[in-house]
C-alpha cells in the first residue's frame, strides 16, 4: 500500500459514473489518478457508494487537480 496521506473524498454526482448495487467508483478513481501520474491506492467507504479514500505520497491538492483534471468533481 502507498500511504504517507490518507484523504477522504465523496464525489458531487454518484449519477455521472455508470454504476450498478454491486460496483464501485474506485477503479474509475484509481485510473484517473494514473492518468494524472499518481500513483495511490483507493478504498471505497462501505456504506456510501460516493465517498472513497485515497492513500497516496502525493498532496490533497494535487489529487483534487488530478481528479478535477479528469473531470470528477468532488465535494468541498
Amino acid at each position: 500500500m502507498i500511504e504517507n496521506h490518507k484523504y477522504t473524498f465523496a464525489v458531487d454526482d454518484i449519477g455521472a459514473f455508470d454504476l450498478d448495487e454491486d460496483r464501485s467508483i474506485v477503479p474509475s478513481i484509481k485510473m484517473a489518478l494514473k492518468v494524472e501520474g499518481i500513483e495511490a491506492d483507493v478504498d471505497s467507504e462501505e456504506h456510501n457508494q460516493a465517498v472513497f479514500t485515497v492513500y497516496t505520497r502525493s498532496t490533497r491538492d494535487a489529487v483534487e487537480m488530478a481528479l478535477k483534471n479528469q473531470d470528477i468533481t468532488v465535494e468541498a
